[in-house]
């Protein structure tokens, strides 16, 4: 009789400890090929673009390293004793051409993943990316509210921002 109610006990208290983990969601995103869930692809189609979004993904991790090295040298500019401002506006100008290529190329990405679907997949697929939430929305989590009145008043950003 003890220890069943150990056991109960026991049980009660492990659930309760990982009730927290059940109300989370799920990962967001293309998950394990799963080509945000069009449905009817092939084997063919999907091993295509597994491939496209591949070469996507270290084109971009590429995109990052340049972006967070010309981030770095415009700050060490900004930060200098006699900031030049020829060079600052340089490495500005720099940073929104890559942006500008970096675009170009999400573009081209989206639209070699159209060539490879159907009619009715495409009508599926560009529902999909057209609703995606873009950078503003998906940091919708960071607002102000909540944040209570201490030091900051203002509502700069804080920490590192992309």
């Amino acid at each position: 009789m003890k220890a069943r109610n150990f056991l109960v006990i026991a049980l009660v208290f492990f659930f309760a400890l990982n009730l927290d983990a059940f109300g989370q969601r799920g990962p967001r995103g293309i998950q394990d090929g799963a080509c945000l869930n069009i449905p009817e692809l092939t084997q063919e189609q999907e091993a295509k673009i597994q491939a496209i979004r591949t070469e996507r993904i270290n084109q971009t991790t590429a995109h990052r390293a340049q972006m967070d090295e010309l981030r770095a040298r415009q700050r060490t500019l900004r930060l200098a004793e006699n900031p030049n401002m020829a060079e600052i506006d340089k490495v500005i100008d720099q940073m929104a051409s890559l942006r500008a290529e970096h675009m170009k190329a999400n573009a081209a990405h989206q639209q070699s993943i159209r060539e490879l679907l159907t009619p009715e997949q495409r009508v599926l697929f560009d529902s999909r990316t057209a609703n995606r939430p873009r950078f503003e929305q998906r940091n919708m989590g960071r607002s102000d509210a909540g944040r209570g009145h201490g030091r900051f008043q203002d509502n700069a950003p804080r920490g590192r921002r992309r």
